[in-house]
Formats: C-alpha cells, structure tokens, sequence
C-alpha cells in the first residue's frame, strides 16, 4: 500500500484557522486521510496501465490492418467481376 504525502497536522491547523474546534477539524482530516489513502496510483500501477493500454493497441491496430486488407481485396474482386460482366454484356 502507498503512504499518501499528507500533513494531517497542518490540514487540522488549517480547519482550526477558519473556525473548526479542534475535534471536528481531527475527523474531517482522519477521515478524509482514510478514503484518499487507499485510493492512490503508485508509479507502478501507472506504468502497469500503460503498458496494458499499448497492448491493447497494438491489438487493435493488428485488427483494423485485417479488415483493410480484406476490405481492399473485396473492392477489387468486386472490381474484376464487374468488369468481367461489363465486358460479357457489351460483347
């Protein structure tokens, strides 16, 4: 688990500042330290994620080639046939 870079100290001295009392500034930073520390990206879990999104789009990539590919042998077996025909009816 990461540990979250945040001064609880200073953010219940902040809260105290505006006109908290001292008890209510404590929970407010406890539990906001609570809910954001175990929800923070490390480094790691950052570069984990972009490697799966290259991947992902190398995949994809690989994929739509494919389909070009078999889009442009269609357009020009169309093509042929077409012109085979074309030929058969002005003969």
């Amino acid at each position: 688990m990461t540990a979250l870079a945040f001064d609880t100290y200073k953010a219940v001295k902040a809260f105290q500042a505006v006109g908290a009392d001292e008890s209510l500034a404590e929970a407010v930073v406890a539990t906001v330290s609570d809910a954001v520390g175990g929800n923070v990206a490390t480094k790691a879990d950052l570069a984990e994620a972009k490697a799966e999104l290259k991947t992902d789009i190398v995949a994809l990539e690989a994929r739509l080639c494919r389909h070009l590919w078999i889009m442009a042998a269609s357009i020009i077996g169309l093509t042929v046939s077409l012109t085979v025909t074309l030929v058969r009816l002005t003969s």
